[in-house]
């Protein structure tokens, strides 16, 4: 790339265009702002870009493109009226950037000015409903993490829950017009106005109904909530559990725009209240919409055919050059410190475990690269910087040597990922990629001196005990299929 900022220029397009658009379309825009990119590493980048749909025949469309526009609704709920300020949560889902925490959208009403927001007080219970999209394992954190709540840390959670909690809403009245009054009952029309940059515009929706009489807006919400079923049964199939709830409502909502966006729309809150069919489910330590009282297995429809590589996939997928970064770091500051450190070879044993699979060739290429990146980093290296997160590193690298090995274990055994338990499966594919981004996040120069560290230490606490519980089964497990797959060799 011979622009130094291409990364920022390819995502600012990705953000802000609005048309369907093939590789040469975009290589020609990029090149046009200084950027050369062969359509190979063009290709690459837009697959794994979170900003970007792949379509067919080679055509792709951003997700500003699709959600720009598009209308949703929701329904506030009867505290929420009673209080006269309604709070965003996951209502936005899948519509606004998911980079873009709920209190950071900005509503707009009709007239095109935009709303304040206000710290209101809400019952929890209220917020980890309307925060419930984000799913299991990150609802709490969207919800102590609010920018209002600035009295309950999330490092307290564990010792106590409190009955309410200060957070970010709205006011109902800046979005009625003519006096007005907002009624339980009434909706919340939206439409993306800017997606790049979260705004949002926001209309009152009278309710027409009456204790006598539904509305033709009523019968048409209720088919609204048929075809959105249909449209989750048949992605179930085609798309797997997807990486977030959020990606498989983005997913549904892309398949089924024209259904689905329309005025009289429902919402995915209230349709999880009206299926018998779908609801949350376990998918490892996350959860997911799927087939009622069902499991999300790790093999299905979506991916049978190439479900010996899903492994390698997710390591191919998640593993970052910070992770030997960490690794090398860790090691001159232990050795800075006068303890016993391990030699380069040690090092890339736990860094690439499924080494001695490798050829002769192989294993010396990569042992003089992580020779010649040590000696850098020894010159390079500031014991005071480093001084801050030390110890958070070595104790998530700890973890991510455990939990890197038993993948590895697996991957090289060459046999059938349906036969290992599924959910423990999720669970240690999660805790890789949640590791990893934990090295690189420690590995950010930028924010060293923020850096959470009591916050990350309480996830860890969750994350050993969680490898705790599921090591011994994959362990077990991979035990069990080796040895028949050894008896039926031998038979």
């Amino acid at each position: 790339m011979s622009n130094p900022n291409f990364l920022f220029i390819a995502n600012e397009y990705l953000r802000t265009h609005l048309d369907v658009f093939t590789i040469p379309e975009f290589c020609k825009s990029m090149k046009a702002q200084g950027v050369k990119m062969s359509e190979s590493d063009a290709e690459f980048l837009l697959h794994k870009s979170d900003y970007v749909f792949s379509l067919i025949n080679k055509q792709f469309v951003t997700r500003a493109g699709v959600f720009t526009d598009r209308l949703f609704s929701f329904k506030p709920t009867k505290e929420e009226v009673e209080k006269g300020f309604f709070l965003l949560g996951h209502r936005c889902m899948p519509f606004i950037n998911p980079e873009y925490s709920p209190d950071s959208i900005t509503p707009i009403n009709s007239d095109g000015i935009k709303v304040k927001s206000k710290a209101t007080v809400f019952s929890l219970n209220l917020a980890m409903d309307v925060f419930s999209l984000f799913g299991e394992g990150y609802v709490i954190p969207f919800v102590f993490n609010d920018k209002s709540n600035d009295e309950v840390p999330l490092a307290s959670v564990k010792y106590s829950m409190p009955q309410e909690i200060k957070l970010t809403s709205w006011p109902l009245s800046a979005f009625c017009k003519n006096h007005y009054k907002f009624k339980y009952g009434d909706r919340i029309l939206c439409r993306v106005q800017d997606w790049s940059e979260g705004i949002v515009e926001m209309f009152v929706q009278k309710s027409e109904e009456t204790k006598m009489q539904v509305s033709e807006a009523a019968i048409e919400r209720e088919e609204w909530y048929s075809n959105f079923e249909d449209g989750l049964l048949k992605s179930f199939d085609r798309n797997g559990p997807s990486e977030s709830i959020e990606e498989q409502l983005a997913l549904l909502f892309l398949e089924n725009q024209e259904s689905l966006c329309i005025e009289n729309c429902g919402s995915a809150e209230e349709f999880l209240q009206h299926t018998s069919k779908i609801g949350f489910s376990n998918y490892g330590v996350e959860s997911r919409i799927w087939h009622k009282g069902k499991d999300v297995p790790y093999v299905g429809k979506w991916n049978e055919d190439f479900s010996k590589d899903i492994l390698i996939s997710t390591i191919s997928e998640y593993f970052d050059p910070a992770v030997i970064t960490a690794y090398m770091e860790n090691s001159i500051y232990e050795s800075k410190k006068g303890l016993k450190t391990d030699s380069i070879e040690e090092l890339a044993k736990k860094i690439f475990p499924a080494m001695h699979k490798m050829s002769a060739s192989e294993v010396d290429m990569i042992l003089l690269n992580l020779k010649n990146q040590h000696a850098i980093l020894c010159q390079e290296y500031n014991q005071f910087l480093d001084y801050n997160i030390a110890e958070i590193r070595k104790r998530v690298l700890e973890l991510f040597t455990q939990v890197n090995s038993i993948m590895s274990s697996i991957t090289m055994s060459g046999l059938e990922i349906k036969d290992f338990p599924q959910q423990e499966l999720i669970v240690l594919t999660q805790l890789y990629a949640h590791l990893v981004r934990l090295i690189d996040e420690v590995e950010n120069i930028l924010i060293r001196d923020q850096f959470p560290i009591d916050d990350v230490n309480l996830s860890l606490d969750g994350m050993e005990d969680t490898y705790e519980g599921i090591s011994g089964v994959l362990f077990n497990s991979l035990e069990m299929n080796i040895k028949k797959s050894f008896e039926i060799v031998k038979n």
